[in-house]
């Protein structure tokens, strides 16, 4: 036995389908518009960069648009690909270039900024090619996270510490210090 759907559902799904039947074309209509709209923009983009004049070829032809383009594409020589220690290079120096920027307004006196700036730039990775943290195999590791790279140079203040003598102010007066 098979369950009767109540009128009501049946009247929903029809006027649903009618629906459907009258937005088709509409949704169409806005499709084909977004098609031609795009081409355009892409004909008056395309035509200077292959040295041709717009009055010219006013009358272009959908495929025509499309192949200029593609022949245009390919013919612009790829870029190569920066490698991860380039790319980490640049932010690196990116971000020191926006420390040195922010470090006046901190209210840090001159020296201090002046000593953040100097370990900032020591601490950039070297532009030479040879490999910083490469494993006792010879094979480079995986570069090292900003994350990792600051616990290992914590690690390092906190040993340089342990073996520093404590300097006592002459003055007498408290030094705030970090550790």
């Amino acid at each position: 036995m098979t369950p009767h759907a109540p009128p009501s559902t049946v009247a929903m799904r029809k006027e649903a389908l009618e629906l459907r039947k009258t937005l088709k074309p509409l949704v169409e209509k806005r499709r084909r518009a977004r098609i031609n709209d795009s081409l355009h923009q892409l004909k008056t983009l395309i035509l200077p960069l292959v040295g041709k004049e717009k009055c010219r070829y006013s009358k272009l032809e959908k495929a025509d648009i499309l192949e200029m383009t593609v022949r245009f594409l390919t013919d612009i020589p790829a870029t190569p690909k920066k490698d991860v220690a380039d790319n980490y290079k640049e932010g690196y120096k990116a971000c020191l270039q926006r420390v040195s920027a922010l470090l006046p307004r901190t209210g840090l006196d001159h020296e201090a900024g002046r000593r953040v700036t100097e370990f900032m730039q020591r601490a950039m990775p070297s532009s030479s090619p040879a490999c910083q943290h490469c494993s006792g195999h010879g094979a480079p590791a995986t570069p090292q996270t900003p994350q990792q790279r600051l616990r290992s140079l914590q690690a390092t203040v906190s040993r340089s510490e342990s073996r520093a003598s404590v300097v006592v102010p002459v003055s007498g007066a408290p030094v705030w210090r970090p550790w």
